[in-house]
């Protein structure tokens, strides 16, 4: 009860600051957080060295830059949770790619917006939603006064939730046959039995396949998407990039798409984000 009090008190005071503030601050708790959790900054540094795209030289100023940027993340998360609508959409400052958001739209079939964990993900729906309607599929958090908050800060507008089990992908697909858009995370690590192995940045991850049966079960546009996270807090710019359905036919050819998305701007993807972690056998 008492974490769940402070929990709330935290992301109520960040939403009265500044985006630059909360930046600041997200700065310096990125470093401090990495400090005292060992284990993940072991992910974070293991997945830079290995992604091959940075030289060697440069690899502890990445390391560095990408611990802020993720302190960032988790603060501005909390921000843009406990602000309303219309603040966070003032956060939008520039949209990049919008010609293939126009064409996905005028096609009609329903789009599939495939948010990979880069940037400020969350401005994305919230931007999309303030005026289309879209369901999002999600994780439950493993407390539920997380999960609750969550679940509030991100139905704003006209979008829609959906957990990611059975009933949830039946929204997803409800949502499809209305023509009407929907987003996945499609670089999350699948449950057990719902993915196969495929190369990502050279090595094995065992990626969804969500993705791949939605595209052959529908005719829905590709559309991958994420925020940009602006230097000094001057809030976000999106950026669309129509995708062709033949490069997605398989989890290799997902993968590939995201690769390409993510080096526009690796230093704010998560890579302590355990991609590559072994699934085990029931």
């Amino acid at each position: 009860m008492i974490q769940k009090k402070l929990f709330h008190i935290l992301a109520f005071l960040l939403s009265k600051l500044s985006l630059r503030t909360v930046h600041i601050l997200g700065k310096y708790f990125g470093m401090l957080y990495f400090l005292l959790s060992q284990r993940d900054y072991r992910v974070l540094k293991e997945n830079i060295e290995n992604c091959g795209l940075f030289k060697k030289a440069n690899i502890p100023q990445a390391i560095k830059e990408n611990t802020q940027e993720l302190g960032k993340s988790i603060l501005e998360t909390l921000y843009i949770w406990s602000s309303s609508q219309g603040k966070a959409i003032s956060l939008v400052k520039e949209i990049h790619g919008k010609k293939f958001l126009d064409k996905a739209e005028k096609a009609g079939k329903g789009i599939i917006f495939l948010t990979p964990h880069l940037g400020c993900f969350e401005i994305t729906s919230i931007f999309y939603g303030a005026n289309n309607p879209i369901t999002i599929m999600y994780r439950k958090a493993r407390k539920k006064w997380v999960s609750d908050l969550m679940i509030k800060g991100r139905k704003k507008g006209l979008v829609n939730l959906a957990s990611a089990d059975s009933m949830g992908l039946r929204k997803i697909l409800t949502a499809l046959q209305r023509s009407e858009a929907i987003g996945i995370l499609p670089d999350q690590v699948a449950d057990k039995g719902q993915g196969e192995m495929a190369d990502f940045f050279g090595r094995p991850a065992y990626t969804m396949v969500l993705t791949n049966k939605l595209i052959k079960r529908t005719e829905a546009s590709i559309i991958m998407v994420y925020g940009e996270r602006l230097k000094d807090g001057r809030g976000f710019d999106i950026h669309f990039k129509l995708i062709n359905r033949k490069n997605m036919s398989t989890t290799l050819g997902l993968n590939k798409e995201l690769e390409l998305f993510i080096r526009k701007n690796p230093s704010q993807y998560y890579w302590s984000y355990d991609r590559f972690k072994k699934i085990k056998n029931k």
